[in-house]
């Protein structure tokens, strides 16, 4: 593992990161559920009560949920600087993303777009109070080079996001607009998925695969020069409506994605350490959805003129949104948590343990805290998941068993994580025990020694 240019100094306590963990496991089930609830057409329209409701529990619910929770922990260890009140913000964003994702999905799915009255304003809080914090570090000249400059890019992608998803948002509670419904729609997913997803696993990526997996670094200038291409992209085609600008900005944002995949594939084959890893297995598994995302919306694109069968168009778009979402993002943050849980139990055991060095040999190790094997059945739920929610888009009639697998994949998850909490919280109240021991014994022989001493002079 690499661990020059990182500092660990200032981050935030364990607890703060494995609040969101713990809870977004949970939201991919809930995804799964409403996705059942709805499955005679879940999958045939991509306006469905159940596949609205399933996309917000994933990206919302668990997608952003790590993500948001990560950068609370990752941010200080790039930057050396820590998130200004990262406890308190921490907490007030979970409890509000929690209850504004509920209440968003169940809004679809009833439908009842008058709860979106107090969902927006909820998720509007979490947003804006990570975004705070967020940018009041992000302002300031940070180390973190491109890893840095990225993940201030996505920070913008996630602020016209929000802005564009709460006027999508206005569209249904006042459905007599006259706003262009579907131009709002897939710029809401372009500046969500194209912008704030990629930008912020690109701006990650930079860091987690040469620190966890030994690779040579990301080269410098596509680091630099394909964030600002994607971004470049997104600004052409939401606001450069004429066809041949339209043709460029996505050309360039397929292309972006699939430099940025390519690159990726490449320097883990270059990694020093050739032993079996997992999460090796996620990331090809993410850049191949992405590649396959990127070619198919391209191809769709120059296509579309020539078909004129619109369940065609639609369950091509289904499936991008599928391989973007459930095989791009999904895959990756599965993948990274197998890594980043584990070590950050054992890091912050491991700092907790520092005034009772004799227990430093006693901490469980990271395959201790993840195992392989658990691993190993989270890859084979997620391939089995993916392949028949994919399939499902043509097929509906296995949309129940896409539906299962998805809800086994994401509790499979929320096992992991919660037995690894669970096993942090033994050693860590042994330490604190530990600890106490040492001190209460230490003060007794204080106290015997000064009460022989006092003794002995009088």
């Amino acid at each position: 593992m690499r661990l020059e240019g990182l500092s660990f100094d200032n981050i935030p306590p364990l607890h703060v990161p494995l609040r969101f963990f713990n809870t977004a496991p949970w939201m991919g089930v809930l995804a799964a559920i409403a996705l059942l609830s709805g499955f005679s057409d879940g999958l045939r329209s991509q306006w469905s009560p159940a596949l609205m409701a399933a996309t917000h529990f994933i990206t919302l619910g668990f997608m952003a949920m790590v993500m948001l929770g990560a950068l609370f922990q990752l941010l200080p260890v790039i930057s050396g600087v820590a998130l200004p009140a990262a406890k308190p913000v921490a907490m007030l964003v979970h409890l509000c993303l929690i209850a504004g994702t509920l209440l968003l999905s169940c809004g679809f799915l009833i439908p009842n777009y008058q709860l979106f009255w107090v969902a927006l304003p909820l998720l509007l809080i979490a947003f804006v109070c990570f975004l705070s914090s967020l940018g009041s570090l992000l302002i300031h000249q940070l180390r973190g080079g491109n890893s840095i400059f990225t993940v201030r890019l996505a920070a913008l992608c996630l602020l016209m996001t929000i802005a564009i998803g709460l006027l999508r948002a206005l569209t249904y509670i006042y459905p007599h607009t006259l706003l262009n419904l579907p131009h709002v729609t897939y710029t809401h997913l372009g500046w969500g998925l194209g912008g704030w997803v990629l930008l912020l696993v690109m701006g990650v990526s930079y860091q987690v695969i040469p620190m966890f997996h030994v690779t040579p670094e990301y080269p410098t200038r596509l680091a630099r020069w394909i964030p600002c291409g994607v971004f470049i992209a997104l600004l052409l085609l939401s606001f450069f409506p004429a066809a041949s600008v339209q043709f460029v900005g996505l050309t360039l944002l397929c292309t972006c994605a699939v430099v940025y995949s390519l690159t990726i594939i490449f320097l883990l084959s270059k990694r020093k350490r050739k032993l079996p890893d997992i999460t090796i297995s996620f990331w090809r598994l993410a850049v191949g959805s992405l590649l396959a995302a990127s070619i198919l919306l391209f191809l769709r694109y120059i296509a579309e003129p020539s078909f004129n069968a619109n369940n065609i168009t639609q369950a091509t778009q289904i499936l991008i949104g599928i391989l973007t979402i459930y095989g791009f993002a999904c895959s990756i943050i599965m993948g990274m948590l197998q890594k980043i849980v584990p070590f950050l139990i054992y890091l912050h055991l491991q700092r907790q343990a520092m005034t009772a060095i004799e227990l430093l040999s006693t901490l469980p190790h990271n395959k201790l805290i993840v195992p392989d094997k658990r691993s190993q059945w989270q890859l084979r739920f997620h391939i089995a998941s993916l392949v028949f929610v994919s399939i499902s888009v043509f097929f509906t009639a296995l949309t129940p068993l896409a539906a299962l697998l998805m809800a086994v994949d994401f509790a499979w998850l929320g096992y992991t994580i919660a037995m690894a909490t669970s096993l942090y919280k033994q050693h860590r109240n042994r330490i604190t025990a530990t600890i106490a021991e040492t001190i209460s014994e230490t003060i007794s022989e204080t106290i015997s020694e000064t009460i022989s001493e006092t003794t002995a002079a009088s």
